[in-house]
């Protein structure tokens, strides 16, 4: 009479290996990727903050080695109404 609870618990854990294995690799991918998210969203806001401080101070592709004119706004703001402009011409021009 006691072998059986212990023959019962060692079915039960060989017949339910699989599922603690799997068990065991998600946790495992879910701290994997909560780190990884970690390391993103620092990256990310890093990212933020450079490209505030380079928006507020002008440093706009000068790493790119481009000989544009310097304008007093970015280039993006010059691409921006570059665009506006050709979508107004367009619209323009289908009347």
């Amino acid at each position: 009479m006691s072998r059986t609870p212990t023959v019962l618990l060692v079915l039960i854990l060989i017949i339910t290996f699989p599922f603690w294995i799997a068990l065991a690799a998600v946790v495992f991918g879910l701290m994997i990727g909560i780190f990884g998210g970690i390391i993103g969203l620092i990256g990310g806001i890093f990212g933020g903050i450079m490209g505030l401080v380079g928006g507020i101070f002008g440093f706009h592709s000068w790493h790119m080695g481009w000989d544009w004119p310097d304008f007093h706004f970015n280039r993006y703001v010059f691409f921006a109404l570059l665009i506006i402009a050709a979508l107004a011409i367009k619209k323009r021009q289908d009347r």
